[in-house]
């Protein structure tokens, strides 16, 4: 699943980058990110398999650190291909990195044994369509109106799609997600507390790079550089984040770091023109420090309390 995701993602890429429309664009977007859906789960598998017992936790922080900094130097990257090249460079620089990923993971990554589980195709399409819907609402709502019929429509169509998809989860035989895994309370609250994080970041990505070029005035390649010092301070706390859990708790360690998220985003959203880059940058670090934090903590406790099949 690994390799096979990498070489759907190099064809995504490649496909994005031959584009000569917008059509073509999205359709090779699509096929990278159903190459990223593929390998990405697929990275935790590998790693909690070839990890000994006692550095599992060690390899789930180094794992959640990995996607948050692959986000930030992705950024970074994109910025410095798009200061000196055509858009399209964004897309090659992808596929040689997309094909050379392979052969290592062949040499090194361990073989997981198979599984016997039936795909629950009915259940990864509610899953899909329930994430889409609210993902519709929040993309539109500031456009269209939070109480505009599109935007409300579409968060009732989510409820209702989801608890559908519980329905289904608890009568299929080998459901894609058991609904009745939540009912693990550190799992349950690892999982929101991943998703609340994940929302935090990503969001700031989606509109970092437009308040720093369009109401800064940044060059792309300064705009990338402003954002990597993020990358660093997480990289810093998240060295220590697992050890102040075990000693100070997951609790108190979780808690502790989405307040610094929240003190990093809250001042953040008020950030104008007028803001200097070097107190834009004292509320990035705060962010960064508590997904460092948080992030491998609740990583680690999500799959510490997951039942072993």
């Amino acid at each position: 699943m690994l390799l096979t995701g990498l070489g759907v993602f190099a064809a995504g890429a490649l496909l994005s980058a031959l584009a000569n429309g917008l059509p073509v664009l999205l359709a090779g977007r699509a096929v990278s990110g159903a190459g990223a859906a593929l390998l990405v789960p697929a990275t935790m598998s590998v790693l909690l398999h070839a990890a000994p017992p006692d550095r599992k936790a060690g390899a789930v922080a180094a794992w959640s650190a990995a996607v948050g900094i692959g986000g930030m130097v992705g950024n970074a990257g994109g910025a410095l291909i798009l200061q000196y090249l055509p858009w399209q460079g964004l897309f090659w620089a992808y596929v040689p990195v997309a094909l050379a990923l392979p052969a290592w993971v062949a040499k090194s990554a361990p073989r997981v044994p198979r599984q016997t589980a039936a795909l629950d195709l009915p259940g990864s399409a509610l899953l899909v369509l329930g994430a889409a819907a609210p993902l519709f609402g929040i993309i539109e709502g500031p456009g269209l109106g939070w109480t505009s019929a599109p935007v409300t429509g579409a968060f009732a169509l989510a409820l209702v799609l989801f608890a559908v998809f519980v329905r289904h989860g608890l009568r299929a035989a080998h459901p894609v997600l058991d609904p009745r895994l939540f009912r693990l309370p550190r799992l349950r609250a690892g999982s929101i507390g991943i998703a609340v994080t994940f929302f935090g970041m990503f969001a700031l990505f989606y509109v970092n790079a437009q308040f720093l070029q369009y109401v800064k005035g940044y060059s792309p390649l300064q705009t990338g550089c402003a954002i990597v010092p993020l990358a660093f301070g997480m990289m810093a706390v998240t060295k220590y984040g697992m050890r102040w859990a075990a000693r100070a708790g997951e609790a108190r360690t979780v808690g502790v770091g989405l307040a610094l998220i929240a003190a990093g985003l809250l001042p953040l959203s008020t950030a104008d023109v007028g803001t200097p880059y070097l107190l834009y940058l004292a509320f990035l670090l705060a962010m960064s420090a508590g997904a460092g934090l948080a992030m491998p903590t609740l990583s680690h406790a999500i799959v510490a309390s997951s039942p072993t099949p």
